[in-house]
């Protein structure tokens, strides 16, 4: 499985997360076969996922941005759960 999380001014991460590689690239020592590892636990602003800017040049207004302390905030994702539950729904 893999991962990608692009960013507004940032350079694009990518994770692996797969137990085997489907390209047969070795997993490493660092595979993600376990939840809390940090090399496979995505952590982003919320304010990237929810804050929704103006853009005068089209007319565009959005609705009032989240409060101060939401903006501020951060959520994460474990790539190990979502590999889990992928795997689950699979075998049904």
């Amino acid at each position: 499985m893999k991962a990608t999380l692009w960013r507004q001014g940032v350079q694009q991460q990518k994770w692996k997360f797969g137990t085997v590689n489907k390209d047969d690239s070795p997993i490493g020592n660092t595979a993600c076969n376990g939840p809390n590892n940090p090399n496979y636990i995505i952590t982003i602003p919320f304010s990237d996922v929810f804050y929704d800017p103006q853009v005068p040049s089209i007319g565009y207004t959005p609705l009032p941005p989240p409060p101060q302390e939401l903006m501020n905030a951060l959520f994460s994702i474990d790539l190990y759960e979502v590999q889990q539950n992928v795997l689950t729904y699979q075998q049904i």
